[in-house]
């Protein structure tokens, strides 16, 4: 073997040296100093080679205003990122931009700062969702999203059978969810994720129901003529949302949910309702009797009422402790069928002055026994008001005055099976103060005596001398029933 000669070995020891000094210099020139690789680009936009820390936070800002539609099917609400709680996470994308050619091989290293240079290497935008902001934001669209499902019924009347509809509501975890995944670009949309809401009472629900049989039934009568002609209408209105409602066993019903609310633009008709403690025109009166009816049915099929209030003083279509005020949304009547059948609620008006509520679906379970008494009676006043658009001389009787009464109610229920239940509650009528409206300058001592039960003129307990006040007499605003 031929010894190496000394030339050689310096030789490539001069070559060993120039490769490292060139090496170095493509390493000063390539390799990323501080803080990130040169020709990065963030975002889908080139970084600048120092500030980039304040650059990225300038867009942050800048994309708090990025108009974001969310959508579900034609329904579109538009907002902006900010609102939505969506913003750049400054740090967390300022620490991948730095990531970049920071570790491997030397080689490896070389190569991606090579391919930054060059414009080919892209650090994504990292977002950031602040969920409290965004479920707010979300839950205002699940308002407007929101559909609740309707319940199959009978229609006895053109015999048919009405299926279900079912609702929907907003799914918000799945919505945020899609929010958090988006893109967040110009003109983005989110999907919003709904979910479906069964109906509690499908049409094979209304099927299994033998509405041959008569569980109980109650009927209450009223007048087509004078006053009484809106209070017929909110009558019928009122019935046709709850007529045909099907009940399964354990099943809760809701008059306000059903009826909804007593407006013009939903068929309501103004007529006289007990506002405070005087009758006063409202759109509903009247609703109040057909809710009455269906208490009592419901109290002699044996259902369990859960949830009723005595009106302020005592209706004349109905015995003391039977009647059942309602006032969307606050007074309600509920009850739950307790019954081992499916119930069906059959409302109608048999005759032009009568509402009939029949409660079908089986044999009667038990007999229901109802009794009530009077512990405690109180006489009302009389009460004179000043209208200035009477002419003079002119009187009117507003208000036949009702004592009030404080009525104690026992329902015995005796079961088929030889069981006996015994239910007894409060139901406390105030006074109604018999109501004189008067032209002003009138001569209170034309008006006629106090009528039986009356203890005198308001103002002046005992005293059987009307004083009319100088001023019209405002009743409270609470609506308590019709």
């Amino acid at each position: 073997m031929e010894p190496v000669r000394s030339s050689q070995i310096l030789t490539v020891l001069g070559l060993g040296a120039l490769v490292g000094i060139g090496g170095g210099l493509g390493a000063h020139r390539y390799l990323p100093r501080s803080p990130i690789v040169r020709g990065l680009y963030v975002g889908e936009r080139r970084a600048p080679d120092r500030g980039v820390g304040a650059w990225l936070a300038e867009r942050r800002e800048a994309t708090l205003t990025r108009v974001v539609r969310f959508g579900h099917g034609d329904q579109i609400f538009e907002t902006t990122l900010g609102a939505a709680g969506v913003t750049i996470d400054v740090a967390r994308t300022l620490a991948a931009a730095e990531a970049v050619a920071k570790k491997g091989s030397f080689s490896s290293r070389f190569h991606e700062s090579e391919r930054a240079r060059e414009g080919l290497t892209e650090v994504p935008l990292v977002w950031t969702v602040d969920e409290t902001r965004a479920r707010a934001l979300l839950a205002t669209f699940a308002e407007r999203l929101a559909r609740a499902p309707v319940d199959a019924r009978l229609d006895l009347v053109k015999h048919l059978k009405i299926p279900e509809i079912d609702g929907q509501a907003l799914d918000v975890d799945a919505s945020l969810s899609s929010l958090k995944s988006g893109s967040h670009d110009d003109d983005e949309k989110v999907d919003l994720i709904v979910h479906r809401v069964a109906a509690k009472v499908s049409v094979d629900d209304v099927s299994r129901v033998d509405i041959e049989k008569v569980v109980s039934t109650y009927e209450t009568t009223f007048v087509i003529w004078g006053i009484g002609a809106n209070r017929a209408i909110n009558i019928a209105t009122a019935v046709a949302h709850f007529d045909g409602t099907v009940l399964a066993p354990g099943e809760v019903f809701s008059f306000n949910d059903k009826v909804g609310p007593r407006t013009k633009e939903r068929g309501f008709a103004l007529a006289p309702e007990i506002q405070g403690d005087e009758l006063q025109n409202g759109y509903g009166g009247g609703t109040c009797q057909s809710s009455s009816t269906l208490h009592a049915a419901a109290l002699f099929a044996a259902l369990d009422i859960t949830e009723r209030q005595s009106h302020s003083r005592p209706s004349s279509y109905t015995k003391m402790g039977l009647d059942a005020t309602v006032s969307f949304p606050l007074a309600d009547l509920k009850f739950k069928n307790s019954l081992p059948y499916p119930i069906m609620i059959h409302a109608y008006l048999p005759r032009p002055t009568a509402l009939r509520v029949e409660i079908l679906g089986g044999n009667p379970v038990a007999k229901v026994d109802y009794a009530y008494g009077v512990s405690h009676a109180e006489d009302f006043v009389r009460r004179v008001t000043v209208k200035s658009n009477l002419p003079p001389g002119k009187r009117i009787r507003h208000q036949k005055g009702i004592p009030g009464y404080d009525v104690f109610s026992t329902v015995k229920v005796t079961y088929n099976d030889g069981r006996t239940s015994e239910r007894k509650y409060f139901s406390g009528y105030r006074p109604a103060p018999e109501v004189f409206w008067v032209s002003p300058g009138y001569d209170a001592g034309e008006l006629p005596p106090l009528p039986e039960h009356a203890k005198g003129v308001e103002g002046v307990p005992g005293s059987g001398e009307a004083k009319a006040p100088d001023s019209t007499t405002l009743a409270a605003s609470t609506t308590l029933g019709g």
